[in-house]
């Protein structure tokens, strides 16, 4: 063989081996992700399609209410009056009957898959919690605190049933749902009696048995990252339900399998593995993830889910303990005519557990009443001088069962006053 052929038979298996390589690395390239899309068993009596079915009943009522828009406006101002409350209340009332009678029942979100239907069904649930609010306002002016109780109740049950299985965004609805209650509620924990203070510990252990750890809204936008890069291989339809655009607006196939989307889909599991196994720890234990996202789409989708700001749930877990033990005192004072010695003693010692720092809450007596409080974000104890809630995670200041807010145009945020309790 010449010499010219050995170099032309050289040069052709270099090329040979260059396209062969090339293949294999498109190939790969454009692989589907081989990790599966994490199930989600729902019960045979799934209570959550009868709530998606109340939220467009709710929609369907709005639209034939003339003025219930200003209508709320007004509602939702504090010292609105009594009359715009009742008005308000009234107007959701066939809804409110109807999703009491789904409380006790499992449920389990079945449109996690739909980020669309998800953002949508936020602002009917913040509703649903604005007008329960209002009633609780409305049944504390009346004396009926039986029935503020019960709609403190409603909203929180309510709140862990609509977001069971559900992604980040659907978890922090719910936050903004329990704080809409409680706000309303605590303000008022001074005119409850023993009995009403005990049915108050009562609905909140009730409310813990139920609850949805922050963990499990990070297993849920787990599910939501695999099924969307999934989707995006696959395109078309898949893609378009995604976002709820029509089907022939599906992008095309090739547009998404050019991102390797395999190996984002394998990065993903293990960051979303190291948050979940952080998320099961008090607040102040935990640590972030450590690690920046090396692919764009993950670091486009996971930065916001994995600072610790993202976890809402610890702020209200900690409050709604807060308030139970304080209606454990408050109870205890009414029947013995003196504080307890310590939360065990007016039987809250289950709820004495702080989420932020997995130890005991700050608990002491005096003249003035009680203090009660963690020591909040940043770990220290500022003698139960209360955080600014507006700006809980960068403030120094102690978590009381009582916010403490100033106007958010203030340049400083300093601990405001000590939240006395009797």
């Amino acid at each position: 063989m010449s010499a010219r052929n050995i170099w032309l038979t050289g040069c052709g298996a270099v090329v040979f081996l260059v396209l062969m390589s090339a293949g294999i690395l498109f190939l790969y390239w454009t692989a589907p992700p081989d990790v599966p899309v994490p199930s989600l068993p729902t019960p045979p009596d799934n209570a959550y399609p009868a709530y998606l079915q109340l939220v467009e009943k709710t929609r369907q009522l709005e639209a034939s209410t003339p003025n219930v828009g200003a209508l709320s406006q007004r509602a939702m101002q504090r010292g609105a009056s009594t009359s715009d409350l009742r008005r308000l209340v009234a107007i959701y009332e066939p809804v409110r009957q109807e999703y009491r009678k789904l409380l006790k029942k499992p449920s389990v979100v079945t449109d996690w898959d739909s980020v669309d239907a998800t953002m949508q069904a936020g602002s009917v649930l913040r509703t649903w919690a604005r007008v329960e609010a209002a009633d609780i306002e409305v049944a504390f002016r009346e004396g009926d605190h039986a029935r503020a109780i019960d709609d403190l109740r409603t909203i929180m049950l309510l709140t862990e049933n609509i977001r069971r299985g559900g992604t980040f965004i659907r978890y922090l609805v719910g936050e903004v749902m329990i704080v809409i209650v409680t706000s309303v509620f605590s303000d008022s924990l001074e005119k409850l009696s023993p009995a009403e203070c005990d049915r108050v510990v009562q609905v909140i252990r009730e409310w813990e048995q139920t609850r949805v750890p922050f963990w499990q809204a990070l297993e849920g936008e787990k599910r939501l990252t695999i099924a969307m890069y999934h989707a995006m291989h696959e395109g078309g339809e898949r893609m378009a339900r995604l976002f709820g655009a029509p089907p022939s607006a599906g992008p095309p196939r090739y547009a998404g399998r050019m991102m390797n989307l395999r190996a984002a889909a394998r990065e993903a599991v293990r960051l979303y593995d190291k948050a979940i196994a952080e998320a099961k720890k008090p607040l102040l234990e935990r640590r972030l993830p450590g690690v920046t996202p090396k692919h764009p789409l993950n670091q486009a989708l996971l930065s916001t889910v994995f600072s610790r700001v993202s976890d809402k749930s610890a702020i209200s877990v900690t409050r709604l303990h807060l308030l139970a033990c304080a209606a454990a005192v408050r109870a205890y004072r009414l029947r013995h005519g003196h504080y307890p010695r310590t939360l065990a003693e007016a039987g809250a010692a289950d709820l004495n557990k702080d989420p932020l720092t997995g130890g005991e809450f700050v608990y002491r007596a005096g003249a003035k009443g009680f203090l009660l409080y963690s020591v909040g974000v940043d770990g220290k104890d500022d003698g139960g001088k209360r955080v600014v809630d507006s700006r809980i995670f960068e403030a120094e200041g102690d978590i009381s069962p009582m916010r403490y807010d100033i106007p958010k145009t203030a340049a400083a945020a300093p601990p405001g006053p000590e939240a006395w309790l009797k």
